[in-house]
């Protein structure tokens, strides 16, 4: 058992360690994209000229000609930087980070899972392999979903994927229900591990997982109310407890409500003008994400928010520049900053 002395050098360690890994992110912050290379990129129509520009910012995009390679070589970067960050973290905070991160790679097993049911996965099963994140995913042309998921059967989501092997049911409701349970398994692993912090940044924690879980089912909540036939208990099925201010009963009564009487309900939150227009609520959603890692920033609370708020606004940072090379001349210029996520 240690003495208190040993307690006290313990936490000292953990603090300079943690100081020195947000330094680190501090610094990976330092090479986002200017606001002069977005308003160029922004401008620009030809895509050859746009590659130009991003390897003016970015030295490993020498050889780099085609949109898909950029793409592949910008996220392969943000997954090194990852990896690099992790290589200093410890205990709970390594864990935490590794966990939060983990949600790149149950996006690709849900889209490998999409393209097993829709009987495209020959067609895309190049670009689900160069994904750095599936390096501990089994995917092969013409598996089956009970193939590729006996595959997981040494990872974590194993349990959560299996009793959709023998599921009697259609293809894309197998799609929307084994996302919409490894969703929830994700949520449910931060806030157990949220759990194992100090009291303060607990509470710090969770309230940050909270507020994208609360984002999460409102997102969801509007899907399903605006373009599925469900009634109102398999809507709150599909919801994820644990959101910050939303209890169990608070969900239920809100899958309770109508289309029109959930927007109003809307009105009177901070949610509201979310959903005002279906096609760009996904954008809406993300700048709400930006902002929650910006406040982060700002506040510098919690060591280990700022460090993932930092590498989660590099990767919204990703999305903006990609989103920027699929624009051409179809797109007015108001359409095209529209779809920059706000840094």
């Amino acid at each position: 058992m240690l003495s208190t002395s040993d307690k006290i050098n313990v936490y000292q360690k953990k603090e300079v360690v943690m100081r020195d890994v947000t330094v680190k992110a501090k610094a990976k912050m330092g090479k986002l994209p200017s606001d002069d290379l977005y308003n160029k990129l922004i401008h620009e129509s030809n895509l050859e000229r746009k590659i130009g520009l991003l390897k003016e910012h970015y030295d490993f995009l020498d050889n780099e000609t085609g949109k898909k390679e950029v793409e592949l070589k910008l996220f392969r970067n943000f997954y090194d930087e990852l990896k690099s960050l992790d290589f200093f973290l410890e205990g709970i905070e390594s864990d935490f980070f590794k966990e939060y991160f983990s949600i790149y790679e149950i996006y690709l097993i849900q889209e490998v899972i999409q393209c097993i049911l829709n009987n495209t996965l020959e067609k895309n099963i190049l670009n689900l392999k160069q994904n750095p994140f599936s390096k501990d995913l089994k995917i092969d042309v013409g598996m089956t979903l009970e193939e590729f998921i006996e595959g997981l059967r040494d990872s974590k989501y194993y349990r959560t994927l299996l009793p959709f092997i023998n599921e009697n049911m259609d293809n894309e409701s197998l799609i929307f229900l084994s996302s919409n349970a490894l969703m929830k398994f994700y949520f449910r692993n931060l806030l157990k591990l949220a759990k194992k912090f100090k009291a303060k940044e607990r509470v710090l924690i969770e309230n940050f997982v909270g507020e994208l879980i609360n984002l999460s089912n409102l997102e969801m909540l509007y899907r399903l109310k605006k373009f599925f036939n469900l009634n109102n208990n398999e809507i709150f099925n599909y919801l994820i407890e644990g959101g910050k201010g939303y209890n169990a009963d608070r969900l239920k009564m809100i899958s309770n409500l109508s289309m029109d009487d959930f927007y109003d309900y809307l009105d009177g939150t901070k949610y509201k003008s979310i959903f005002d227009n279906a096609w760009d609520s996904h954008i809406k959603i993300s700048r709400r994400k930006m902002k929650l890692s910006r406040d982060e920033i700002i506040k510098e609370r919690s060591s280990i928010l700022y460090v993932i708020s930092a590498m989660s606004i590099i990767h919204t940072n990703i999305e903006n520049l990609v989103s920027m090379l699929e624009v051409d001349e179809s797109f007015t210029l108001s359409e095209r900053y529209e779809l920059v996520i706000v840094r």
